[in-house]
């Protein structure tokens, strides 16, 4: 399995911070494991949908105060 690539977007604004967040997802869709760290409920509510439409599988829970941490595994890496 290929080593995580941490995404930290705490404090990045929006509309940049999502899209990142999409990328991220794209980059596990692609094969790469990744950790996501962001300070926008709005990410946390998308990308579990997106990251299903692309196949990749995904842990959430909060890295801080404030912070979620969402882990999203390609399905060719298991």
């Amino acid at each position: 399995m290929p080593e995580p690539i941490t995404v930290d977007l705490q404090g990045v604004p929006m509309p940049d911070h999502m899209q990142r967040a999409v990328n991220a997802v794209d980059q596990a869709a692609g094969g790469q494991v990744i950790v996501l760290l962001t300070d926008q409920e709005v990410v946390i509510k998308h990308v579990p949908s997106a990251a299903a439409r692309a196949g990749v599988r995904i842990k959430m829970g909060m890295a801080g105060e404030n912070i979620w941490k969402i882990t999203m595994t390609p399905r060719i890496a298991e």
